[in-house]
């Protein structure tokens, strides 16, 4: 289909050793704004790359409206979990349909969000996570949530990752909005390797 092709080019484009100077293998999606797609870009990308035989592990960390284990019909254990210290790192890996494809999911959202994130476990998590996959990827909130407000959800996760790929919606695109959300990221240090431009319909 063309969005399985489209995500096969993508997958080349980002992670392809040929074209890298450093290797990705820990990377952060978000997005510009609600309904812009970064975690639907995220776990179809960890699909392709699963399907191509990849160890691939997705793991949820928008703890505002985590929607990846409810996707794939997971027990709602995850990262919150483990950040209490209620659960160890296999205890909250769960399998999926798609071979090669584990899934982290949020977990109850009764801490918030920002204090969850900069929690130092989760950084020690991420790179438990490197050592037994060949790619992790985290899901992010939307950087901004509406016109006038911000969430630092992703900035708190690109310290932590070797690259941030952004999703922005053709269709709502605010350049005003884009230039924030890059600004944004570039002040907290991201590695922004990419910027996926959704929902672009081609000429017939």
């Amino acid at each position: 289909s063309p969005q399985a092709e489209a995500f096969r080019d993508l997958c080349t484009n980002l992670f392809d050793p040929t074209f890298l100077e450093k290797e990705l293998r820990v990377v952060l999606f978000s997005s510009a704004s609600a309904g812009d797609g970064g975690t639907m870009v995220a776990v179809n990308a960890a699909a392709t790359l699963a399907y191509a035989g990849h160890k691939v592990i997705v793991m949820d960390c928008d703890l505002r409206l985590p929607i990846v284990g409810d996707g794939f019909g997971l027990e709602d254990i995850g990262l919150t979990d483990y950040i209490k210290g209620d659960v160890t790192a296999e205890e909250i890996l769960q399998e999926t349909w798609v071979p090669n494809l584990q899934i982290i999911a949020s977990g109850p959202t009764t801490i918030g969000p920002i204090t969850t994130l900069s929690n130092e476990k989760v950084r020690e998590l991420i790179e438990h996570l490197r050592t037994i996959s060949d790619y992790v990827f985290l899901a992010s909130s939307p950087l901004v949530f509406r016109e006038d407000h911000v969430t630092s959800d992703a900035c708190v996760l690109a310290s932590k990752v070797d690259g941030v790929v952004l999703s922005l919606d053709s269709n709502t695109i605010n350049p005003k909005t884009a230039k924030k959300v890059i600004k944004l990221l570039h002040g907290a240090k991201a590695n922004l390797i990419g910027m996926i431009l959704n929902d672009v319909v081609g000429e017939a």
